[in-house]
């Protein structure tokens, strides 16, 4: 089974977290990591090495953050490189619950590339919708 650390800014990895859990029940081997103000780059990666470290293999760790480039996220790609396991950015719940569907099923690769994918579909333009709603309601 595929591992998962979400990391984030504030709660937003445990709200994640929690919300899957709404929606698919309790998860095993999920965890949650999230930098507050005053809490410093090294001791978030110290915190989170010692998360990936605890891991059975630390191959099959994917660390999810919620933003590219913020230290969450630059935190899990050290650890990525130097330990081995994944990491993306921009964390979304229809991703989590793809991921969370799918991780006893697929190898870390082919997760990866579905995880993206879904995470995209995930956002949508409701005006956009909206619009073509009622373009349709009006040919009728």
């Amino acid at each position: 089974m595929i591992e998962l650390i979400l990391v984030s800014h504030g709660s937003f990895a445990a709200g994640l977290r929690e919300a899957a859990e709404m929606i698919l029940g309790e998860q095993e081997q999920v965890y949650v990591l999230g930098l507050y103000q005053g809490d410093s780059p090294d001791s978030f990666s110290q915190k989170l090495e010692e998360l990936i470290g605890e891991a059975q293999d630390c191959k099959n760790v994917l660390v999810l953050s919620d933003l590219q480039s913020g230290t969450p996220y630059n935190a899990g790609m050290v650890m990525a490189m130097k330990r081995g396991s994944a990491c993306i950015a921009g964390t979304n719940l229809p991703m989590l619950l793809e991921i969370l569907s799918l991780r006893d099923e697929m190898e870390m690769e082919e997760l990866l590339q579905v995880a993206c994918s879904t995470g995209r579909s995930g956002i949508v333009n409701s005006t956009d919708l909206l619009a073509n709603y009622k373009r349709k309601e009006e040919s009728k």
